[in-house]
């Protein structure tokens, strides 16, 4: 099985050399603990443009090789840039684009990592269909890329020939998820425990760090944002914020959403909630504790809450990202 790895410059090297070194080896690995060879061999071959300041190096000891017409593969990892680069390569890599869209209309799988899905979605191959991306970025990626529905929090989506991972180093999870899709589960368990990478993972929503929406221009509305965020732990009514802002509550709630894009509970359950987790990674503080400091006297409808914003119990929240998280790691 043919499998491309793009670089380019300004790329993220480990997304570059994770899937490499990943696909490149699990055949060795698979002969090595069951005794026969893994039905499918995976061939590896890394790509660059041309103009790759990148095309003289090597990765994992294999020389990189040119763009070109005739070469077709049966899946290409379309790796993720240096945020800083983002812009530039968006610009700059044209010939990597109708590569990418050569290599799709020739049958190929289509693989991006974090947010290489930016360059994906720059072919129009992603328009009309699914994609995630780094929680971080979903905005913008949004803003960039209007036509294609983007999942927010996902790890991994599949859509035909399509897949896309979240972020950062959860394309190891995505790596397994896709030997899984070719060689099966009990190769994928294998590779998992022999890289110790955890396969089938929840979503970004436990990773996330909430993103106060303050890019608008309604000075109204920032107010009434300011005023939840400094007295999230009071008892606050949608009554009360649309009064104090002089509207009505229908007209402050269409109004706060279009500044936003929350309604005004929803992001009066955000701020808390992201407050809460702070509590849970600095203080050692108990559920209910932290439920009250939130202005949340029913602890169970604070569960609720905080598991529908982040994916975990806050129990399990303070379990994976609690000061003790270290010293349970090396019990």
């Amino acid at each position: 099985m043919k499998v491309a790895i793009l670089s380019y410059e300004g790329v993220i090297k480990s997304s570059v050399e994770g899937p490499a070194e990943i696909f490149g080896n699990i055949g060795r690995l698979y002969e090595m603990m069951k005794g026969e060879p893994l039905k499918i061999i995976f061939d590896v071959d890394i790509i660059h443009a041309e103009h790759n300041i990148l095309s003289k190096q090597r990765y994992n000891q294999k020389e990189l090789k040119p763009l070109a017409e005739k070469d077709n593969y049966d899946l290409v990892i379309i790796t993720a840039m240096q945020p800083q680069h983002l812009e530039t390569v968006l610009t700059r890599e044209t010939a990597v684009q109708n590569w990418i869209i050569k290599q799709y209309t020739s049958g190929a799988t289509m693989a991006s990592i974090c947010v290489g899905s930016f360059l994906f979605a720059a072919t129009g191959i992603l328009n009309h269909k699914h994609a995630t991306t780094h929680w971080f970025f979903q905005e913008l990626f949004r803003s960039k890329f209007p036509l294609v529905h983007l999942q927010d929090g996902k790890i991994i989506t599949s859509q035909g020939k399509i897949y896309t991972c979240g972020g950062a180093f959860s394309f190891t999870t995505f790596i397994m998820y896709l030997i899984e899709k070719y060689c099966g589960h009990e190769v994928a368990v294998l590779a998992s425990k022999m890289y110790m990478i955890n396969i089938h993972q929840q979503g970004q929503d436990s990773f996330t760090v909430f993103q106060y929406q303050h890019q608008h221009n309604d000075d109204i509305i920032a107010e009434a944002q300011s005023y939840i965020e400094k007295n999230f732990s009071k008892n606050i009514s949608i009554e009360s914020l649309a009064s104090k802002s002089n509207m009505s509550v229908r007209q402050f709630i269409r109004r706060f959403e279009t500044a936003t894009s929350n309604r005004p509970l929803e992001y009066l359950q955000r701020v808390r909630v992201d407050a809460a987790k702070k509590m849970f990674e600095s203080k050692n503080k108990t559920v209910n504790e932290v439920a009250y400091e939130c202005a949340y006297e029913d602890a169970s409808f604070f569960r609720k809450i905080f598991k529908r914003h982040t994916g975990l119990s806050p129990t399990e929240y303070k379990e994976k990202f609690g000061q003790n998280f270290l010293s349970v790691a090396v019990k």
